[in-house]
């Protein structure tokens, strides 16, 4: 627990003073002892911030702010009768931490803070990551916040497909990344964006400051394939020809025949690495292009076909927008930003010499019969309709972005996604796989976080239910349903119905509602567990974003208070006198006190505890207000006359079927008129409407 985090404002600060725990391993330690403790006889509030205080020194206002936080996942509530934690049946480290993710990256801070909230959030799924496996298994108490989503049932078992390439060949590429990961600290995007660009024959180019890895890389690339020719060399403006392709032969010459030797150099190269390559002279220019695009090098009549596997090029800057470079840049399928190390823990290893070195395994490495196997599955990789309506969508969000990606570029990005599902083993793109477009998209890296949040924008979609909820709630107001797959449409009422046959029409249409919801929740945990699942073994992907999980998280909770509120609505539905209940209290309160708004009879629904006062003008006055001290005479004189109404009866007069002075028989003479204005005023308010109308949904 020695690690310093500073304070971020908007997160674990707040106006200057401590919110939450700046080290993330305090959280996740906070975060297990509770749900440990949750699970052996339950814990306080005050016993685990004291637990927590007494182990890491934490101060203890972070630690009750940590605390407090736990309801808001609405997986976890402080008991109110015994003070201690509830948790959801099911909630393990990693889902409570991924929530915690979630909530502190959606926080609002500082423009210079947004970073620090990236490396805080990818702290604290690291270290859950690492801490759930040692997490005791355990038996959750349920906690009231919210209904638990149904788990997504397991998928049918299906006949094994035989597989596009060899089963070993996913493996051995996975070897690869193991030796590079372990070679290269903090590169793991790196690693994998520049792997599969060479396993797709494209070129990668690395922008950043001297000294972070990026020809140490490029060795390590060309030492994934096996017997393969390696070439490095830094350009300048001064660079000859010769230097780059080989010198022209002298016996060429004298037989007037202008050739290269180019054994040792460029054109016999598999992988290639140049430096300060937008340092190039135009005499390098011509031929370069031709050779990194066409695979051809070009020297007087000969036109050699070249082995060049892919080509990594290396820059301190961007080439001058003036400079005519533009075609090489565009060459460069992949751009990667290569910063620095960040991290105290990688920077230490790296300068006390701990950093093991590169040892990619002999019967790992890849062949060009790999190389082939892979283009040739990538041919039978299929786009689903899915992940073309988002590649429609990115393509039409670069257009009116201006990243100015070009045809070609399209379609080599599409290209390198199959070749890439192609070595994971599976036969068509994810949505998963569009992550991989950011380097790609992107026409600088200042424009990377700009491509990044427009890809997670619409993998966030994904997460919104297959059924529109809230156009179904509002055809509900008019008895009307939205067909909908797998539901048949109620039928149509003929001829005339009283309101007990309009009451069972609205509750079916509510449990009808109530199903669609149930669906919606199932399809939800389903997608969210299967991209898990594709998170997890996914062979490009270093890490899920913490965006797609809180677009998830964010639609659990909308659809928990979707069906808080449905729930709510279908129970005043559940007879005479709950409608009837229901509908007075749906009468607009009393807002002032004054003529005509005091109180003239008080209304009570025989067989429940609805009891409301009623003005003059049908306002309501609830029963806990008739005492308030700025009651008038005539609020005294309406408290004391009561007009009791069996519910039936009640529903009954709502729609008219009833006159108002049959409720009055009971009500003293002298009384009755004001009564009778009262009442009738307070139908005139509820519309005639016998069933209550559904309250709106909250804003998602």
């Amino acid at each position: 627990m020695t690690e310093q985090w500073n304070d971020i404002p908007g997160v674990t600060a707040w106006g200057g003073q401590p919110r939450l725990p700046a080290r993330p391993r305090v959280v996740i330690e906070t975060l297990a002892a509770a749900l440990i403790a949750a699970a052996n006889g339950g814990i306080t509030l005050v016993q685990l911030v004291t637990k927590v205080h007494e182990r890491t020194g934490e101060p203890l206002a972070r630690l009750r702010g940590l605390a407090g936080w736990l309801p808001t996942s609405r997986v976890a509530a402080w008991d109110d009768v015994t003070g201690k934690l509830l948790v959801q049946s099911g909630i393990d480290l990693q889902d409570l931490a991924m929530r915690y993710a979630a909530w502190a990256a959606s926080q609002p801070v500082p423009p210079d803070q947004v970073d620090a909230v990236e490396e805080y959030v990818r702290a604290i799924i690291q270290d859950a990551l690492t801490a759930a496996p040692h997490m005791p298994t355990r038996a959750s108490h349920p906690a009231r916040p919210e209904p638990s989503a149904p788990a997504a049932s397991a998928a049918p078992e299906t006949p094994a497909e035989v597989p596009l390439v060899p089963t070993g060949l996913a493996e051995r590429i996975r070897a690869i990344l193991d030796a590079l990961d372990a070679a290269f600290l903090e590169r793991r995007t790196h690693v994998r964006a520049s792997l599969l660009a060479i396993l797709s024959g494209q070129h990668v180019l690395m922008l950043g400051p001297p000294g972070t890895a990026k020809s140490m890389l490029a060795r390590a690339l060309c030492a994934c394939f096996r017997d393969a020719t390696y070439f490095e060399y830094l350009l300048s403006k001064f660079t000859h020809p010769d230097e780059l392709f080989g010198p022209v032969s002298i016996p060429g010459l004298k037989e007037e025949d202008y050739r290269r030797l180019t054994e040792g150099f460029l054109p016999q190269a598999h992988v290639a690495f140049l430096d300060e390559i937008f340092k190039a002279n135009s005499a390098i220019l011509n031929s370069l292009l031709t050779l990194i695009n066409e695979r051809v090098f070009h020297h007087g009549r000969h036109r050699d076909p070249v082995p060049l596997i892919g080509l990594i090029g290396a820059s301190n800057e961007l080439p001058d927008p003036e400079g005519g470079l533009a075609a090489l840049y565009d060459r460069f399928l992949v751009r990667l930003a290569v910063p620095p190390l960040g991290d105290a823990s990688a920077f230490l290893d790296v300068a006390t010499g701990q950093v093991p070195g590169m040892a990619i395994p002999e019967e790992a490495r890849l062949t060009r019969d790999d190389l082939r196997v892979l283009a040739a599955a990538a041919e039978r990789i299929e786009v689903p309709d899915r992940v073309q309506e988002v590649l429609v969508a990115l393509w039409r969000a670069a257009r009116r972005q201006d990243w100015e990606v070009s045809d070609r570029r399209w379609r080599q990005a599409v290209a390198m996604l199959k070749v890439g599902v192609a070595a994971d083993g599976r036969r068509a793109i994810d949505l998963l796989d569009l992550l991989l477009l950011q380097p790609i998209l992107a026409p600088t890296p200042e424009q990377m976080p700009e491509v990044r949040d427009t890809i997670l924008e619409h993998l966030g979609r994904g997460a919104v239910p297959q059924h529109d909820l809230r156009a179904q709630w509002i055809l509900l107001n008019q008895d009307k349903v939205a067909p909908t797959p797998g539901h048949s449409l109620p039928r149509a009422p003929s001829g005339p119905h009283t309101w007990t046959d309009r009451l069972a029409r609205r509750r079916g249409s509510t449990d009808r509602f109530l199903a669609l919801h149930a669906e919606a929740v199932q399809r939800l945990a389903s997608d969210r567990s299967t991209l898990e699942h594709q998170a997890d073994r996914h062979l490009w992907i270093d890490a899920l974003p913490v965006q797609v999980l809180s677009a998830h998280i964010e639609a659990a909770r909308d659809l928990a208070r979707i069906l808080e509120i449905a729930e709510s609505y279908r129970a005043r539905l559940e007879n005479g006198a709950t409608v009837a209940a229901a509908l007075v209290a749906s009468l607009p309160e009393r807002a002032r006190h004054v003529y005509g708004h005091d109180l003239a009879c008080t209304l009570m629904i025989a067989g429940t505890e609805q009891r409301a006062g009623l003005t003059l003008a049908g306002e309501r006055v609830p029963s806990d207000r008739f005492a308030d001290r700025m009651k008038s005479t005539s609020d005294m004189t309406g408290e004391n006359v009561v007009v009791e109404v069996r519910p039936d009866h009640f529903l009954d007069w709502v729609g008219g079927d009833v006159d108002t002075q049959a409720l009055l028989k009971d009500v003293p003479a002298w009384a009755s008129r004001n009564a009778r204005t009262a009442l009738e005023s307070a139908r005139r308010l509820m519309g005639g409407l016998i069933v209550p109308s559904p309250p709106e949904l909250p804003q998602p």
